[in-house]
């Protein structure tokens, strides 16, 4: 039961979180005059985007404690928010950043596009999971916790974006398709992708976090006794 309220808490508070702050950046950047490209919009535009999905991944954060019975629930709120917020806003600058090189500029490899879909977006769905599992770790101050989150969420989030992408295209629902465009594929496979890779984080940090409450105890007990003999 667990596992599950981890995976599901996962998927429909990040996911809800990422949107939430896109919109929040994307509202900004159309109500600030100039050019999107100018560097004091583009700076704001990406603040107001972070602290938006902050918002997301603190909630996510302090959620996934509570679940736990974690002593550490501000911290872990703190570093999941600063966990997602900080991955997600790098990995979709720099999925911009390479789509335009690749597809529109054609200065990269030239390959079919769900092709480079494929080599884009999976290791960015790994990336996302993978850093939000180690920020989890990160907020018990539990550092072995939080490499084994990293490595583990990061192949569980990558592969569920890829069998799901895999998937769809072995249905019809193949990115850069005829028609493709008509029935939003691209959209279809992200959104789709990314909530299984959610989903499969999710249930990783359920399976994984068996004694989190001990070990969050422990290390609130260690540094209340710091302070008393200080």
């Amino acid at each position: 039961m667990r596992v599950a309220i981890c995976a599901l808490l996962t998927a429909f508070v990040l996911i809800p979180g990422a949107v939430l702050g896109l919109a929040v950046g994307g509202g900004v950047n159309q109500a600030l005059p100039g050019n999107s490209t100018d560097p004091i919009k583009l700076g704001l535009t990406a603040l107001s985007a972070f602290i938006g999905m902050f918002v997301g991944g603190a909630v996510w954060g302090w959620s996934i404690s509570r679940v736990m019975k974690a002593a550490a629930g501000r911290r872990m709120a703190v570093a999941g928010g600063i966990g997602f917020a900080l991955s997600a806003l790098v990995v979709i600058l720099t999925l911009g950043f390479l789509e335009d090189l690749v597809v529109e500029q054609r200065r990269g490899p030239q390959l079919p596009i769900h092709n480079v879909f494929t080599l884009l977006f999976v290791p960015a769905a790994a990336i996302i999971a993978g850093v939000c599992g180690a920020a989890l770790g990160f907020g018990m101050r539990d550092w072995a916790m939080a490499g084994r989150l990293a490595w583990m969420c990061a192949i569980g989030g990558g592969c569920a974006f890829l069998v799901v992408n895999l998937t769809l295209d072995g249905l019809g629902w193949r990115v850069g398709a005829p028609g493709a465009a008509a029935r939003a594929t691209m959209l279809t496979t992200a959104v789709l992708g990314n909530v299984a890779a959610a989903l499969a984080g999710g249930s990783v940090i359920g399976w994984s976090a068996r004694g989190w409450s001990r070990s969050s105890a422990g290390s609130g007990n260690r540094d209340t006794a710091h302070r008393h003999v200080q």
